[in-house]
């Protein structure tokens, strides 16, 4: 995992915590941001080998409906997305039955742990404009991936977030009326 996750990123995401942790536990009940490993849990990740070709990876990511973890020997090695296959394979031309995805995939992708919570993955995503994040253990054995929509229906969907929101304005409301 790169240290870079835990230093000023760190910093804002905790700082992302503690200003809406009590919107969002009050919009979810009482809970607080999940963390990772919770979401991942029991789904499968799209998992590829780096010789495997263009065309079975994005057949594979079609019917997931998800980028591709490239893995050699239990180890993350690369990532392959749809932006991958359309500018490095697709708009290239290239022969996407013989191909390999080793060849365009994006080589040594940033990771992070299973222990972040959405937020902090959501700031990760954001500074860095990922919109895929692999989620790896220490050892660097792969857990999984998230995309931003899986945090976002992870920390309550759409409802909640329109209930964070809706919950920030009547605070801000409360707060404008009471400051005379």
């Amino acid at each position: 995992l790169k240290s870079s996750l835990r230093g000023a990123g760190g910093a804002q995401a905790a700082a992302l915590q503690a200003l809406l942790g009590p919107l969002m536990s009050q919009a979810f009940g009482g809970s607080a941001s999940p963390k990772l490993r919770s979401i991942l849990a029991g789904k499968p990740a799209t998992i590829v080998s780096p010789g495997m070709s263009i065309r079975d990876a994005g057949n594979l990511m079609a019917e997931r409906r998800k980028a591709a973890l490239v893995v050699k020997d239990g180890k993350l090695v690369g990532i392959f997305g749809f932006k991958d296959m359309m500018t490095r394979a697709v708009a290239k031309q290239l022969a996407l039955e013989s191909t390999p995805v080793e060849t365009v995939m994006t080589p040594n992708p940033e990771a992070v742990s299973p222990e972040i919570t959405v937020l902090e993955a959501l700031q990760t995503m954001h500074d860095n404009r990922f919109l895929t994040l692999p989620v790896c253990e220490e050892n660097g054995s792969v857990v999984g991936l998230v995309d931003v929509m899986d945090l976002i229906y992870s920390s309550g969907g759409a409802d909640g977030w329109r209930s964070i929101f809706s919950n920030a304005m009547e605070m801000d409301d409360l707060s404008e009326t009471s400051s005379t």
